[in-house]
């Protein structure tokens, strides 16, 4: 049987996996918008650079979970410390978007409240 740690790293990357494909909807958006003259090349340049960012920084935090052994940790709740604690570090050291933590951190409590749920 799956345990609380697994199912927590399974929901989170479907999650983050997510945010992926959302960050390169906005991408397109502002290609088209940038096509169609709706908004300056500075705009578009400003927008991609940020959007690539995030972009890199959740693809980091997905080879962060296949780092994870879940067997290690006794509780989802655990595991959601250890992933928060990097990605805060993460922000710090190498100047990733402060978004790349909102997104996860609203991931983080969105999936313990669905864990803490199912007791």
């Amino acid at each position: 049987m799956i345990n609380r740690a697994e199912l927590f790293i399974i929901m989170f990357r479907a999650e983050i996996e997510n945010s992926l494909e959302d960050i390169r909807v906005l991408v397109e958006l502002y290609e088209k918008r940038f096509r169609g003259e709706e908004i300056t090349s500075y705009v578009y340049n400003e927008n991609e650079v940020f959007l690539a960012q995030e972009i890199g920084g959740l693809k980091g935090l997905l080879v962060f979970l296949d780092s994870l052994d879940p067997a290690k940790f006794s509780k989802a709740e655990d595991i959601a410390d250890e992933i928060d604690t990097m990605i805060k570090k993460r922000v710090e050291d190498y100047e990733d978007p402060e978004a790349i933590y909102a997104i996860v951190s609203r991931k983080i409590k969105k999936i313990l409240t669905y864990l803490n749920l199912r007791d």
